[in-house]
C-alpha cells in the first residue's frame, strides 16, 4: 500500500496536479522519500540515474564543472519541482551533478515503475511530455540568455524568467539562494554581479534587499535584456 501521507503531498504538487488518483497512488507506492542534509549531492555524471527527483522542502541545484574545476550553475529547484527528468527512460550516466542547497526532503521515483505503468496506461506519457517540452523551452531560453548578452542582458533575462510572488502588493522574484550562487548562473563573479544590480537600483528598473528582488519597471528590464550591445565585464 503506498504511503497515505505521501500521496497527500503529491496531491498538492503542481506537478502532479493532473493526474489521477490511481495513478497518484501507483506513483507513491514506488517512491522513496528521503531528507539530505545542506551541500549533500544527489547525483553525479559519476553515476547512472534511472528515475527523476522531487523536491519537498528545500532547495537543489543542477550544475556542471569545467575540467579545472569551475563551476556553472544551471538551475536551482524548490520545493513541488522536479529534476533528472532527462534520465527517466534514457540509458547512461546523469549529465550534470545535483546538490542541496540546504536540508532538504527528496522524493525519487523510479524510471521502471514509470515504465510499467506507462505500458499499461500510456497517458501519463503526455503529462511528462508536456513538462520536458516546457523544460527544454526554458533551457533554450537559458542558453541565448548565458551565451548571447552581455551580462546586464543576462541577469535582466534571468530576473524576467524567474518565479515572482506577490507580497504587500509588490511583485517579488525571492531569489532563495545568494547572490554568489546568483553570479554562478549568470556567468559573472560575485562583484560583477553586486555592481549590475546596484546600476538597476539606481536606474530603477529593481530593489534589491538580501535575497529578494522586487522588479520595479518590468519594460524597462525586458528592453535591457533584448540589448546584447554591453559587454560582459560592463
Amino acid at each position: 500500500m503506498p504511503d497515505p501521507a505521501l500521496v497527500l503531498i503529491l496531491k498538492s504538487s503542481p506537478f502532479f496536479q493532473e493526474l489521477p488518483a490511481g495513478q497518484l497512488e501507483l506513483l507513491a507506492r514506488g517512491a522513496v522519500a528521503r531528507t539530505y542534509a545542506a551541500r549533500a549531492r544527489v547525483a553525479s555524471e559519476s553515476e547512472a540515474v534511472r528515475g527523476f527527483f522531487l523536491v519537498l522542502t528545500g532547495k537543489v541545484k543542477l550544475f556542471k564543472l569545467s575540467e579545472d574545476g569551475k563551476e556553472q550553475t544551471l538551475y536551482v529547484f524548490g520545493p513541488g519541482e522536479p529534476f533528472c527528468l532527462g534520465s527517466l527512460f534514457g540509458e547512461g550516466r546523469f549529465p550534470a551533478h545535483a546538490q542541496t542547497l540546504a536540508r532538504s526532503r527528496l522524493v525519487f521515483f523510479s524510471g521502471e515503475v514509470l515504465e510499467d505503468m506507462a505500458r499499461r496506461d500510456p497517458s501519463i506519457l503526455f503529462h511528462f511530455l508536456r513538462v520536458v517540452s516546457r523544460r527544454l523551452k526554458e533551457a533554450m531560453e537559458m542558453i541565448e540568455s548565458l551565451s548571447l548578452r552581455g551580462l546586464p542582458g543576462r541577469i535582466a533575462g534571468f530576473l524576467l524568467h524567474a518565479r515572482e510572488e506577490e507580497r504587500d502588493g509588490r511583485r517579488l522574484v525571492a531569489l532563495g539562494i545568494s547572490q554568489r550562487e546568483l553570479a554562478k548562473i549568470v556567468g559573472a563573479t560575485p562583484e560583477a554581479l553586486s555592481r549590475v544590480l546596484g546600476r538597476m537600483g539606481r536606474q530603477g528598473l529593481v530593489r534589491v534587499s538580501g535575497r529578494e528582488i522586487e522588479i520595479r519597471d518590468r519594460a524597462g528590464l525586458a528592453a535591457v535584456a533584448a540589448s546584447d550591445r554591453e559587454g560582459p565585464g560592463r
